[in-house]
């Protein structure tokens, strides 16, 4: 290199960014004279080369894989977590585990926060478990904690509506990549039921078969994630069951949350108002149940929301 600093451009991803740190060991390259950036916004500074972006092929996907297993040995190795099996990766906030979560922050300082943390951890061993005041140890738990809060917003207002050919699905715009985390909860959750959770952002769905234990990653383009997250062809009952839930909401409101009152902000800092265009409980149109009324719904109270009572 010339004597000069490296930049390694990656992508923003668990494997791209672990791939780019397996390079720079690879290559024996000293820690203060690499960094890391995305790839799509690298810019270099006067004393650096830029090399990559790396293809993400089957030799750098092992690579990252290998990296991964070695960190995760290397922080494991004596540390008391381990022993009594938390750690690492069974838990949310594990030395190991919060790297993922980081590395799905939408914030382009991912690459060298999780190099920097990577580094410390391979030096440190299980002793960074007790670092928490070390600036690379702050950094990365502040990215893990954005995502992990993304994740519970995600599992909170993700709201799924019937489609005319009775799977299910629900369009959700995080402001990090959590469907791969969360995608397990709806499975947990709706297990008998086809569904697709779709997140136009960050171009991924989560799609799960009737019965099925797990759902299906898969990463889109963004023409394929826009046209559905965009679908429209609802079921037949879809309409009455949106009015359900919006005056089961309005009935258990409280007084007091309009937007010239005291507990708007409170209202709006619980529920950010980011995500109310995709909530069908304050969409003003899901006040009219249709005169359509399904079948389970039938019965003596199958006029109860037309009449109000």
């Amino acid at each position: 290199m010339n004597g000069r600093s490296a930049l390694l451009a990656c992508t923003s991803t668990l494997e791209g960014v672990l791939a780019a740190i397996g390079i720079a060991y690879l290559a024996h390259v000293d820690e203060e004279h690499v960094r890391l950036v995305d790839a799509a916004c690298a810019q270099p500074r006067l004393d650096e080369n830029v090399v990559g972006p790396f293809p993400l092929d089957d030799r750098t996907l092992a690579l990252a894989g290998r990296v991964w297993r070695g960190l995760s040995l290397h922080v494991a190795t004596g540390c008391p977590r381990s022993r009594e099996n938390r750690c690492p990766g069974t838990c949310a906030g594990s030395c190991v585990s919060k790297v993922a979560y980081a590395c799905a922050a939408d914030d382009p300082s991912v690459p060298e926060a999780v190099h920097r943390y990577v580094r410390l951890a391979f030096k440190e061993g299980p002793a960074i478990a007790n670092m928490m005041s070390n600036p690379a140890v702050v950094r990365l738990d502040s990215l893990a904690r954005l995502v992990l809060n993304e994740c519970e917003r995600t599992r909170q207002f993700a709201r799924f509506s019937h489609l005319a050919d009775g799977s299910y699905l629900a369009s959700f715009r995080p402001a990090a990549d959590t469907v791969p985390f969360v995608a397990g909860h709806f499975a947990q959750r709706m297990g008998p039921e086809r569904f697709c959770l779709v997140d136009p952002v960050h171009c991924v769905a989560a799609v799960h078969e009737a019965g099925q234990k797990r759902c299906r990653i898969i990463r889109l383009d963004q023409t394929l994630a826009d046209e559905l997250a965009a679908r429209d062809d609802f079921a037949a009952d879809e309409q009455y069951v949106r009015a359900m839930w919006k005056r089961l909401y309005d009935g258990l409101a409280l007084d007091g949350r309009g937007k010239e009152e005291r507990g708007y902000d409170l209202r709006a800092s619980w529920m950010p108002k980011r995500f109310w265009g995709d909530l069908p409980e304050l969409d003003p149109r899901n006040g009219n149940p249709g005169a359509h009324v399904p079948k389970r719904y039938q019965g003596a109270r199958k006029d109860a929301l037309k009449d109000g009572s």
